[in-house]
């Protein structure tokens, strides 16, 4: 399985997800990216999964997810009800290759703001033992508000082997609140939470000892844009509880647009433009003419297919 938490202040979404793929107890590899941001026209979303962590073929959901959504520019909820049913029919037929005496299921957990308010939506589908029903879920959940007759966005959401475990470390998520009230307020810098997050990631992947959950991880935030960041936000990889320095993009969907793929085939011409002003040497500017064409090679158009 895997370790996916997500928590919300008033202000922020924090999303940590390990970096592990594993078959029944041996690791596979340890730099899978079980995260995709989702900014829409009336909000923004992180989204992690526990589950299938890539299909036989070597996609990961979240790639595919990505291009579920390409192409697509409507509100939030429309978008993960459109996500929801690209679910639907097609995560079954490769649930069901898995081995028989492993669970057939995806967990798909949201932590979202929509015109500012924080929310928590889940995607889940499960398949029966035998493999011959499923069920099915797309929920928000809203709990009791203890002050008023109002209701609330729960604070927390959790799911994998590792979430399972972490769920009974009150006390360390109590101190997890409490970092993100302290960066809500600017009081804190979000390196400080995201480390936190990383470090809570590390005490599972030593407190679990069947392999499910990996030392790597991948730390995803956003401000809201009504709050005292004002928008904005970032993501930090970890090798361990150790920051990793290289650049790295995970995939974000922005109004329709496939960000990462953008981002990585400009990634080359922005380092040669580094390295020649590290060098001293000039830079007569990036091609406009190759790169234009290279970019419109890229599919825009919306494709839930999963191989």
């Amino acid at each position: 399985m895997t370790l996916i938490l997500t928590v919300n202040g008033p202000e922020t979404i924090w999303l940590l997800a390990d970096r592990r793929l594993s078959d029944r107890g041996h690791v596979v590899r340890d730099d899978a990216c079980k995260v995709i941001v989702l900014e829409t026209t009336d909000g923004l979303a992180i989204l992690g999964y526990s589950g299938l962590g890539a299909t036989s073929h070597g996609t990961e959901p979240s790639a595919w997810m990505s291009s579920v959504l390409r192409g697509i520019n409507v509100p939030l909820e429309q978008s993960l009800e459109i996500l929801a049913n690209a679910m639907r029919r097609q995560l079954p037929p490769h649930l069901m290759r898995l081995p028989k005496d492993t669970i057939a299921a995806q967990f798909v957990g949201v932590t979202a703001f929509v015109n500012g308010e924080a929310r928590l939506y889940s995607i889940d589908l499960v398949l029966t033992p035998d493999r011959k029903n499923s069920y099915f879920r797309y929920t928000r959940y809203t709990s009791p508000n203890t002050y008023s007759n109002a209701t609330r966005t729960p604070r927390f959401y959790l799911t994998g082997t590792g979430g399972l475990y972490l769920a009974r470390e009150k006390e360390k998520l109590r101190n997890l609140l409490n970092l993100v009230k302290a960066n809500d307020h600017g009081k804190l810098s979000a390196n400080v939470v995201s480390d936190y997050l990383a470090s809570l990631n590390n005490d599972v992947y030593l407190g679990i000892k069947d392999n499910s959950v990996g030392p790597n991880c991948i730390v995803v935030w956003r401000h809201s844009k009504e709050g005292f960041h004002k928008g904005g936000g970032a993501h930090q990889c970890y090798i361990g509880v150790n920051r990793d320095p290289r650049m790295s993009f995970i995939p974000i969907i922005s109004g329709g647009m496939d960000m990462k793929a953008i981002g990585e085939l400009m990634m080359p011409s922005l380092l040669e433009m580094s390295e020649k002003l590290q060098r001293g040497e000039p830079f007569t500017g990036i091609d406009d003419t190759d790169l234009n064409a290279k970019l419109a090679k890229l599919p825009i158009q919306p494709n839930e297919d999963l191989h």
